[in-house]
Parts: C-alpha cells; sequence; structure tokens
C-alpha cells in the first residue's frame, strides 16, 4: 500500500522539514491516456495534494491524441488513483484534485494543437506570471522529437521561469540514439530546461545507499577493494511484461534495467566519494565510476536468457532472441577495486521480488584455515522491505568448535518526510532541482558499456537460456559465478 502521511502539529513542532510545491504551477502530461500517467502519475499527484504538498494553484492538463469529453478524463483519473490507494482513498481530497484537472485533445506533431494548448492553459489559469509550466513526456519514446519540437515552437514560457520539460527513460536505444536525443533537446530548449528522470533515483533507499556511506566511518572504511571479494547487485522481478511486451521485445533487460537503474545504483555503492554532496559533484562522480566499467572476456562475463512462454505473449515476435533475464560480470578499472568482480542480475518471471546489494567481503588468514566458514556479507535490501544487515559467525555451543550463521541488523524504514518516487521528483522539478535526475555524460557512459553487450548479442550470438517462471533465472547463471568461486547471495 502506498505511503499516506499526512503532516501533523507534532510535525511541525520537531521541526521537520516538508518537501512542498513553493509555487504555483500547471503540469501538462502528454500521454494522458497511457499506462505510465494512470499507474505513477495520477495517484502521485492525489498522494501531493492528500499531504498538503501543492500550492493554492495547480493545473493538471492531460494531452493525448484521445478524443475525450472532460469528465470522462476525471473518470480516468480518479479511477486510477482509487485502483492504487483502494478504501484508503479520500474522497474529498480526490475531487479537490479533480476540480484543477482537465483534457485537451491533440497530435503530438501538430503545431496547431499546440497552439490550440497554449490557449487552453491561457483559458484555465489564473495568472501565468507566478508559475512554473510542466511538460511530462508520459509517451512511447517514439514520439519524444515530435513533442519536443512542437512544445519548443509553442514557447510555453512563464515570466517566473521557462518551461520545464520532463522526459522519463529510456534516453534512447543506444549511444547514437542518445547524442540525436540530446541534439533535439538542445536545439529547442536550454540545459536547465529539461530533467532526465529514471525513476529509481527518486527512491528513498537508493539515494540512501550515498547517505549511508557519508554518514557512517564504518561503511566508508568497509567498502573499499581491499577488503571486498565481490559484490552483487541483484534486480529481480515476479512480473512480465505486463502490457509492456511490444515495447519489451524492442529493448530486452540490458537496455531496461541494466543501462539506467543497475548502473546507477553500482554508482551510488562504489563511486569516489566528494567532499561535498551537490548536483554537479554527484552527477561527475557517477559519470566517472560508469566510465571506469571493464566487460572483460564476454563469454565467461555474460549469461542472457529467457523466460518459457515469453514468445507466445501479445506484441513479441514469434521467434524473438530478447533476453528477459541477464548476468553479468564486471570490473572497475581502478587501483582500488582491482580484480573485484561485480556481479549483475536482473530478469523477470522469477521467483521474487528483489532489489538488493550484496558486499561479499575477502576471508583473512585466519578463516582460509577452515574450509566451513561462509563469508561475511554486507546485505543491504532496497526493495521489498528496506533494510541492512551484517552476516556473520556465532560459535554453537558444546566441546566442539563449530559455528552457526548470526544475521544483526535492521529496517531501515523513511521517516520524516516520505515519498514516493514519482512525487518527490515532480517536488523537485518545480523547484528546479537536478540531484535526482541524470545528465547525458552519464547516460552516454552508460550506454558505451551497454552497447559493447548487445553488440556481442549480435555478432556471436550466444546462447539464449530458457527458464521455468518461478524460477531464479538459468543455471547458466549459477555456473557464471561458480566458475569464479562464487555464488549468489538469494534472499528468501
Amino acid at each position: 500500500m502506498p505511503h499516506t502521511y499526512i503532516r501533523t502539529k507534532s510535525d511541525y513542532k520537531a521541526g521537520i522539514p516538508f518537501q512542498k510545491a513553493e509555487h504555483d504551477f500547471t503540469l501538462i502530461i502528454f500521454g494522458a491516456s497511457g499506462s505510465l500517467a494512470k499507474l505513477k502519475l495520477f495517484p502521485s499527484l492525489y498522494q501531493l495534494h492528500l499531504e498538503k504538498r501543492t500550492p493554492k494553484d495547480f493545473k493538471i492538463v492531460g494531452f493525448a491524441r484521445t478524443a475525450m469529453a472532460q469528465e470522462d478524463f476525471k473518470k480516468e483519473f480518479a479511477d486510477a488513483v482509487r485502483a492504487k490507494f483502494k478504501d484508503m482513498t479520500d474522497e474529498k481530497i480526490l475531487a479537490s484534485v479533480l476540480k484543477n484537472v482537465s483534457y485537451f485533445a491533440g497530435q503530438y506533431d501538430s503545431e496547431i494543437d499546440y497552439q490550440g494548448l497554449k490557449r487552453h492553459l491561457e483559458k484555465i489559469e489564473k495568472g501565468k506570471e507566478k508559475r512554473v509550466r510542466l511538460s511530462y513526456l508520459s509517451t512511447p519514446p517514439s514520439v519524444f522529437d515530435a513533442v519536443i519540437t512542437c512544445l519548443g515552437k509553442a514557447k510555453l514560457d512563464t515570466k517566473l521561469c521557462k518551461m520545464r520539460l520532463i522526459v522519463e527513460k529510456p534516453f534512447g536505444y543506444n549511444y547514437e540514439s542518445a547524442k540525436a536525443l540530446e541534439a533535439t533537446l538542445t536545439e529547442h530548449f536550454e540545459e536547465q530546461q529539461f530533467f532526465l528522470l529514471d525513476h529509481y533515483l527518486g527512491k528513498e533507499p537508493v539515494f540512501n545507499l550515498l547517505s549511508l556511506r557519508y554518514a557512517n566511518p564504518i561503511l566508508t572504511s568497509l567498502i573499499r577493494g581491499e577488503y571486498i571479494s565481490n559484490i552483487q547487485i541483484h534486480g529481480l522481478e515476479k512480473l512480465g511484461t505486463e502490457g509492456r511486451a511490444n515495447y519489451f521485445d524492442h529493448v530486452g533487460s540490458v537496455r531496461d534495467m541494466v543501462q539506467s537503474h543497475l548502473l546507477q545504483i553500482l554508482a551510488f555503492l562504489t563511486m569516489d566519494l566528494p567532499e561535498k554532496i551537490t548536483c554537479e559533484s554527484v552527477h561527475r562522480a557517477k559519470r566517472n565510476l560508469i566510465e571506469s566499467l571493464l566487460l572483460k572476456d564476454k563469454k565467461d562475463s555474460i549469461v542472457r536468457g529467457q523466460y518459457k512462454g515469453y514468445v507466445k505473449e501479445d506484441g513479441v515476435t514469434p521467434k524473438s532472441q530478447t533476453e528477459t533475464f541477464v548476468a553479468l560480470r564486471l570490473f572497475i578499472d581502478d587501483l582500488n577495486w582491482h580484480n573485484v568482480p561485480i556481479y549483475l542480475r536482473t530478469g523477470k518471471k522469477l521467483k521474487t521480488q528483489l532489489t538488493s546489494v550484496v558486499i561479499e567481503f575477502k576471508p583473512q588468514p585466519l578463516q582460509k584455515n577452515n574450509a566451513k566458514l561462509k563469508p561475511n556479507k554486507l546485505v543491504i535490501q532496497l526493495q521489498p522491505a528496506e533494510k541492512i544487515e551484517f552476516h556473520l559467525l556465532t560459535k554453537m555451543g558444546g566441546s566442539e568448535v563449530d559455528f552457526i550463521p548470526l544475521n544483526t541488523g535492521r529496517p531501515i524504514y523513511c521517516s520524516g518526510d516520505c515519498l514516493d518516487e514519482h512525487s518527490r521528483l515532480l517536488l523537485d522539478v518545480i523547484e528546479g532541482d537536478k540531484m535526482l535526475f541524470l545528465e547525458f555524460p552519464e547516460i552516454y557512459a552508460a550506454w558505451k558499456v551497454v552497447d559493447k553487450i548487445t553488440e556481442y548479442f549480435s555478432a556471436e550470438k550466444p546462447s539464449l537460456h530458457l527458464y521455468e517462471p518461478g524460477s531464479l533465472g538459468p543455471k547458466a547463471s549459477d555456473q557464471l559465478l561458480e566458475k569464479f568461486g562464487h555464488t549468489w547471495h538469494n534472499s528468501e
């Protein structure tokens, strides 16, 4: 169930700072009839109003090609909120939001329709000089260029600031298409106007990886290559393509999950810590880390898989070679991380839903003499339950010297100012804060890593291992680690 915390008088007395929209705003959602808008954006906007984070005057405008009456669109908005919050929906709050919701039907590539949108905005807004206008591209990537171009020509700036454009991943299909996307954006907008959104970065536990390293000297000291045997990052999903098969079959797990989510998690975990956390220093450190990644011996470092029955799903090519699972072995080209393997694993239709980081420590000479001793680990689980654990060993009772696991840890619940990722990121855009967004240099660095993998798929056509839905992926994934003396950490 989504977070539904409303501030109380005690919160104000405690001095807990709560992020809220400091300016009136108008949010235009392009692709408002699509799944992203219904699953994420509509509920997030309702949550912001529920928690009193919206200003007195805000407007939400849906833009899509489908002709629709105003009341029909408001019903779709309300149904999406009720589907997410179920019996916890506050109908009075929802009705208050709906008063600010409207719809405009138009073609994504029609400049005339954007002029009509501009007139619609002027009609519903009380005064544009004191507000921020935001445009959210909740559309298929195939129409990004058309929307960006027409928006640029429509000139939706206000006296307060120039219009801000939110583009959600994917940022291209490869390095070259990402460059083309940047060229289109910079032709029509200034850099400070566009916000490149990967929703994983809005998740509190992801950015908390960096915060934990800053706040805890023990972690700062331990997360160093000289102490670490290997690092594992898991992004496992129970669900399949869930209505996205047509899109997913074109990109696969490497482009969908590794290029963005998993490499960003890896960057927060292993990048050099800047002296101060600023937008510029964090982006620079992430870029430097991703640029240093090495993929050695591709044949021995990549396993791809596909769950049985995938090719029978609507929207999937009958003989599709698209991977729904991938396991990788990477290295960081840095003396501090010399010869420390980093294993990434992600897939769909698996046994469990899990996003986690596992750091396995090297045995010291005393431990090497006892083969029964399992390695110590630091496990940081990001979802479903957020927690941090040290995996240690303790002696069993009796005269025999034997050991059993001792896992010590606790949940790392968000406390204070907690929001879901899209709500958090929308507020950041209204404020003009790019800390939790991407910049093109780090996107290019990630594509250079991923392009080597996908080019290997195309040129060498490595085996596509079939696996059972509800399993942990193909056996070849386990063998990838076993031949180097490691095993996957499988949390239950």
